[in-house]
Parts: C-alpha cells; structure tokens; sequence
C-alpha cells in the first residue's frame, strides 16, 4: 500500500478573483489538498487557489496525484478498479499500476483480476539542503498527529465550522517528544516529512513542570535524559538531508530565572546540566537548528538580565554546541509586539555577556486574540477562556521586527494544558477563567478547539 503525504499550507487571507472561482485564482498545477461544495483546492505560494477542472479533469485523464507518484493514467476505456485508497482508483496494464480515468466516475465496471500485481513504494525526493540559516523559510511539515486529533473534532462539527476545522487540520504544529516512546516517533515524522522542515519540541527533562502539577514527569534522572537525547541525535544522523528544528524544554529557563518553591530550586543545578547537555549534541548536527525556550515576556521581560545570565552559563558549558536563537510564548497567549519587546530586551542582555547574533521565534498557535489584560489579572495560564488561534507559520513576517524568524504553532492548539481533576489536578485550571472539563495536559480538548478555532484571528 502507498502512503501519500498532504501538502502542508500556510493559509493567507486574501483572495483574488479568476475564470475558476469568484474570489479565489486558478492554480496553475492540479493537486488537490480539500474538496467542499465549491470544488476542488489547492495551494499555491501559501494561499488557496481553485483547481481549473476543465484543463486538469478534461479529456477523461486521471487525477495528478497518480503521476507525482510516478505512474501514468490507464487507458480510458480501462474503468476495472483493482485497488482503492486515498489517492483514487487503480487498475492494471501490462503489468504495472496505473490511474483510473475521471471519465470512469465511481463505479466499476468489475473488481476482479486475472493478475496479482505487487504495488511498490516511491521515496521522497529531496531537494538539496538550503543554505539559509533559518530553517523556517523552507516549507513547513504539518504532523500527523495534530491532523489525526482535528480529525476527532471534525466528526462533531457540522456547517462553516466544520470546513474551517478541516482547514486548520493542514497548519503545521510542532511535533512534541515528551514521552519515553516518543523517540521511536522521531523516524516516522522523518520520513512522512521529505525535505519539508520538521520542528520538534523536547520535553522530556527530569522534574519537569517543577512549579506545577499538570505536566509533571520527564526522564527519571539526568542520565536516562541524556539516553533519551542521545537516542534522538542518534535517529538524526541517519537522516542527513533532513531540516530539523530542536526546541528545548518549555518553562524550564523560567523556572529557572524566578524559582519560587524548593521543587524548583532543589533542581536548578541538574536543570542547567541537561539544557546544557542537549546543546552540546543537538546543537552540533549541521541539520538542526537549536532553539532554547524562554518563557515568555509577561513572565521574564521583568528579569530579562537575569535570563540571560542563565542562558550565558548553559550555552557555556554545551561545549560545541551551538543554538541558532530562542522561542517564546510557548502555550501561551501573549501579543507579537510585547513578545518582542521581550526579544529586543532579552536579546541586549545576551549581548552583554558576549552572545551575540540570537533569533527568536514566537509560538503564536493561541495569540489570535488580545487577552493580555484579563490574562494578567491572575496569569492564568491552563486553558485560559477567550483565547484565539493566532496567525500561521510564518519565516520572517515582520521586516520591522529583525530579531524575528518566524511565527509557528509550537503548542499544539486544542491539546489541553491540564485538567482540575484527577490525579494530575492543578488548581489553576480550576480557576473561573478557566475552560472547564479539560483532560489531562496533551490529552485532545474538543470543547477548547472549538473555542480557539471561533476565536481564530485571523479567521479561516
């Protein structure tokens, strides 16, 4: 059986008339990425365009996707369908697979074969490795995970909100590794994603979530957690043509900067060691590039010299490790522009202790709606109500803001980010202006999909 890979979509909002769709151009190619009322999409320089059916369905051919795979279309008066999947329906000629005509429809005229053919699997081409630094100015992979868990949510949906959710289902989100089987994951997300570039979050360090209850775990001591990174780094090296994005440990430098309890502070020596550990492998793969997490800026901003002091004494002892820049906002809700004045501040202290050239990227998956007031009254941070998603993956997206490589999804939005209940209850998402009846953290929430996607700025 052939497994095909969706093209994944950045979703812009404009739209311009054409002979295909009243609002929307035609694409000059014919691969279909969603189907609804109006006909067939698909994606060109980031942004929908409508397929032209008369010049790619005219003339009784078959569907494109059969010759990106490499086969050609039967005949036309070959309408036997001898296999089905997501791509069409296959038939047979001179022993070899081929795609069933348009002009065939749906039915068949028989399902049977006088021949057993063995189907064969295509790789992926790769393109050669780009020379740009920032790997998000290439095209970005969308997991399949994140589009299996949308899938859930569109089983309940109906109407306009439904076809927004099947759009969202294709936004790239980063692939997080924060279970000990998760590193088994890592060569399928590889191979699905071709040279499309993976971004994968770690957060497996011991003792994690160490001023909460939600998101209590990680590796049971620093060794299983340096065999758990060398795992990875291991997977990676044998997959060289592959642009990786490594982001390190959400809150953990935040934690770190403003411990406040002696969970945190009792860890604070062995936290540095892993961080600093990670880089020195990650950060040494010429097709990785290291972001470190730094909470975000109604968090550290306050403590911006503090934060990089700590970063200056990780990134020393990393050894050759290097780490392209940092993220922030990670499954939070806070606006670009504070964010980076975040950036401009964090970034100066670096300076000062002699680190120089950092990026940023922000996680805006949950930032689509301005709710940096009412957030600030109890920094409610579990499934905080009135949340939005925010603008799409994007490299580059400001020119006023330098510091910036792009905008990206880190947190996957509608996993929740703990429960009020259970064995792993925190008592901030028991809060009024927390969305009730959450799962566990990373458990799938339909109810805070449903709100994020109404609440989507800009909208699908």
């Amino acid at each position: 059986m052939k497994y095909t890979t969706l093209l994944t979509t950045l979703f812009a909002v404009g739209a311009m008339a054409s002979q295909c769709h009243p609002q929307y151009p035609c694409c000059s190619g014919c691969d279909v990425i969603y189907t609804d009322t109006d006909g067939e999409w698909g994606v060109e320089n980031y942004d929908w365009c409508f397929i032209d059916s008369n010049r790619c369905h005219g003339g009784g051919n078959c569907s494109p996707a059969f010759q990106s795979q490499g086969y050609q279309c039967c005949s036309n008066n070959n309408c036997n369908i001898v296999y089905q999947d997501g791509t069409g329906n296959w038939g047979v000629e001179n022993n070899q697979w081929c795609g069933l005509s348009y002009n065939c429809g749906n039915t068949p005229t028989t399902r049977t074969t006088t021949r057993t053919t063995t189907r064969t699997t295509t790789t992926t081409t790769r393109r050669p490795a780009q020379t740009s630094d920032n790997f998000f100015e290439n095209e970005l992979y969308s997991n399949f995970k994140f589009q299996g868990e949308v899938d859930t949510s569109i089983a309940k949906l109906s109407g306009q909100l439904q076809e927004k959710a099947k759009k969202v289902k294709y936004v790239p989100t980063a692939a997080w590794l924060a279970w000990e089987g998760a590193t088994n994951e890592v060569p399928q997300y590889l191979n699905e994603a071709g040279d499309k570039t993976v971004v994968f979050v770690l957060y497996m360090i011991p003792t994690r979530d160490c001023n909460a209850n939600a998101s209590v775990g990680g590796s049971g001591s620093l060794d299983k957690y340096k065999g758990y990174v060398d795992n990875i780094y291991n997977t990676i090296n044998r997959y060289p043509n592959s642009r990786i994005v490594m982001i390190l440990e959400p809150d953990t430098i935040g934690n770190l900067v403003t411990a406040n309890n002696d969970n945190c502070r009792n860890v604070q020596n062995m936290h540095k060691q892993a961080l600093s550990y990670a880089i020195s492998k990650f950060g040494t793969q010429s097709n990785v590039r290291v972001y470190l997490d730094a909470a975000h800026g109604a968090w550290l901003n306050s403590h911006a010299d503090r934060t990089a002091q700590v970063i200056a004494e990780i990134l020393r002892n990393a050894g050759n490790g290097k780490i392209r820049g940092i993220s922030t906002n990670i499954s939070n809700y806070q606006q670009v522009s504070d964010e980076y004045q975040y950036h401009q501040n964090l970034n100066r202290a670096l300076e000062s202790q002699g680190f120089r050239g950092m990026k940023f990227i922000v996680d805006t998956s949950r930032n689509g709606q301005n709710v940096t007031a009412a957030f600030s009254r109890n920094n409610t941070w579990c499934n905080f109500k009135g949340a939005g998603l925010g603008p799409r993956p994007q490299a580059n997206p400001n020119p006023n803001m330098p510091l910036l490589d792009a905008y990206m999804w880190i947190k996957t939005p509608g996993e929740a980010d703990g429960s009020a209940t259970g064995s792993r209850a925190d008592p901030v998402c028991a809060r009024q202006d927390s969305l009730q009846g959450a799962p566990d953290a990373g458990s799938w929430f339909h109810d805070y999909f449903v709100m994020l996607l109404q609440n989507a700025n800009p909208a699908f």
